[in-house]
């Protein structure tokens, strides 16, 4: 479907029959000529006059051999201001001068292009870290190499080209890893950058890897014995590993980071603990402790100074407010990560602002407002994989429930087929939950159904309590959505899964009822009043059903409840509505 490189270009092989034409010519140029045509080509196809100046080898003015080079026609005058600037007129021939110059002395060279540009763009080194990263890299330099890769692959991931970013950062790293014989020092450089290379992997989504390569070196940070650097490295590794859905380890290795960074007082630590303890609380039901969490860390002065840390706190609150199914708080909090961003021009935190937001609009119930936020955050801002896919997995969600499965399938198979090449665990199982009720309304209730059950047991695994909730109540859901289109209402949906329904219908309304009972039992006990309220209404519209008017007022009696405390405005109108049909 597209072209694709096989190798670096730079590899590229010149044909003999062209390179032997070019290497004719430059045989016939005079030693002056050849030697700073040699010295033009290792600074790159176009080159300064005031660089070419500074690094060459031959003494006196270097006008003559260069008006001499324009002659032959080998290379012409790009630009006189701001600087004079040569080019070659082809680029074949600067790689053909560039091959014939002996290794060691090309080494040379590139090493003094580094230095000579030091000196001139001082004041403006971050213009030229690519070009100063490579140089370096090719000379004999690998320490500035490194320090100048890394600092390519900050810029670039602070103007959102990620694959740029890890390219970088994967070059320094090679740099680094594979010298035989690291000092302290050089130890120390190398888990820096894998600290800063796991922010670049964090968002790209890829966490596969980021947990392989942080495993790989967590024995040798612990060897350092540095309590701060120690506690960021239990931070991102924490953070790979909540991704994952391994929840229980990352709330472990996260609880360690926190205690590293009060022991040393690192705050920058002791803030990022609390931000991906908040997110690992929320997954595994201790809802109040991640609200506590996310409120310590607000009241820090890191909070608003630092951008990623304001956007997972932010982000890691929200959740922990969705979770609880408190509608307005996490609305609040979504517009002011919007406003933060805005204010800012950071389009992260204006991606995970509408994120939050998604969160409030669905814990209210209000799945067309959900829908239009998800498509306006993908319109304002340029997603990466990290927001781009949490947003999807909402949007989904919010299809599902506005009964637009078509759209859904196309948004949740993109989130499931990502986290089975990447390890984006998090969002991929609810991705699977909210699939399966798509494959069960479009015929295939019986792999449907397995499908959940699967995603269950894993949930259960993990346990993941808020997602354990709502896989019940999904459950509970299919079986209420068999009694009531169990009539000639769905025919279409009822030839399909003929063998089942006759298996299973009798039987339907004791499992939504025993799926709903669950999800109400989980659900109280770890304090989300959003689900409680949803397991309290649907179960009274079964008992409704079932004529059992006394029970069925009770349960949406005490969803109303539930959904004015949450102010959940669209859920609390669907129980008044059922309500007054019981009337």
């Amino acid at each position: 479907g597209g072209w694709k490189l096989s190798r670096p270009i730079q590899e590229a092989d010149i044909p003999t029959t062209i390179q032997g034409i070019i290497t004719a010519r430059l045989d016939r140029l005079d030693k002056e000529a050849k030697r700073i045509l040699q010295e033009a080509s290792v600074i790159g196809r176009a080159f300064l006059y005031e660089i070419l100046g500074k690094i060459t080898a031959l003494k006196g003015p270097i006008e003559r051999p260069l008006t001499g080079l324009e002659r032959h026609d080998l290379i012409r005058v790009r630009s006189l201001q701001p600087e004079m600037e040569y080019i070659f007129k082809h680029a074949l021939t600067q790689e053909v001068v560039y091959g014939g110059i002996l290794k060691k002395d090309r080494k040379v060279i590139h090493d003094r292009i580094g230095q000579v540009m030091e000196k001139l763009f001082h004041d403006r080194l971050p213009e030229f870290y690519e070009t100063l990263a490579f140089h370096y890299r090719r000379g004999e330099s690998a320490l500035k190499a490194i320090d100048y890769l890394m600092k390519a692959g900050e810029k670039s991931l602070n103007r959102y080209t990620l694959d740029e970013a890890h390219r970088y950062y994967k070059e320094a790293f090679k740099l680094l890893a594979n010298k035989p014989e690291k000092s302290k020092i050089e130890e120390a450089l190398l888990i820096d950058l894998i600290l800063d290379w796991a922010v670049v992997y964090h968002y790209r989504g890829v966490f596969t890897e980021a947990e392989d390569l942080l495993k790989a070196y967590e024995e040798l940070v612990i060897s350092l014995s540095d309590k701060a650097r120690l506690g960021m490295f239990y931070v991102r590794l924490g953070g790979a590993l909540e991704y994952r859905d391994k929840l229980k380890e990352a709330y472990d290795y996260s609880c360690k980071a926190l205690k590293l960074g009060e022991e040393c007082g690192d705050q920058k630590v002791i803030g990022y603990a609390l931000a991906y303890l908040t997110f690992s609380c929320a997954d595994l039901g201790l809802l109040d402790e991640a609200v506590a969490f996310g409120k310590r860390l607000q009241e820090m002065d890191l909070y608003t100074a630092d951008p990623e840390l304001f956007r997972i706190a932010n982000t890691a609150l929200g959740m922990a407010y969705f979770a609880r199914g408190e509608a307005r708080k996490a609305k609040d909090l979504g517009k002011d990560c919007l406003d933060y961003g805005h204010r800012s021009f950071n389009l992260r935190c204006i991606a995970y602002g509408y994120l939050v937001l998604l969160y409030g609009h669905i814990a209210a119930g209000d799945y067309p407002a959900a829908i239009e936020c998800a498509k306006e955050a993908m319109r304002e801002v340029p997603l990466e994989p990290l927001s781009s896919l949490s947003i999807k997995v909402l949007l989904g969600l919010s299809y599902v429930a506005n009964d637009q499965y078509q759209e859904a399938d196309d948004v949740l198979q993109e989130v499931m087929k990502f986290n089975e090449r990447y390890g984006y665990e998090k969002i991929g199982t609810v991705a699977q939950g909210f699939y399966s009720v798509v494959m069960i309304v479009k015929g295939n209730l019986r792999k449907g159904i397995a499908l959940m059950d699967d995603v269950r047991k894993g949930l259960l695994a993990n346990d993941s309590k808020y997602r354990i909730i709502h896989s019940y109540y999904l459950l509970g859901r299919v079986y209420l959505k068999i009694i009531q289109g169990g009539g000639k209402k769905n025919l279409s949906f009822i030839g399909k899964n003929i063998g089942f329904l006759i298996k299973n219908f009798p039987f339907a309304a004791l499992r939504a009822e025993e799926y709903f009972q669950k999800a109400i039992e989980v659900a109280k006990e770890i304090g989300a009043k959003g689900m409680l309220g949803q397991a309290y209404l649907d179960l009274g519209q079964l008992y409704k059903i079932k004529k059992k008017t006394n029970q069925a007022k009770k349960y949406i009696t005490d969803a109303a409840q539930l959904f004015e405390q949450c102010e959940a405005d669209v859920f609390l109108k669907q129980a008044k509505d059922a309500l007054s049909l019981l009337e």
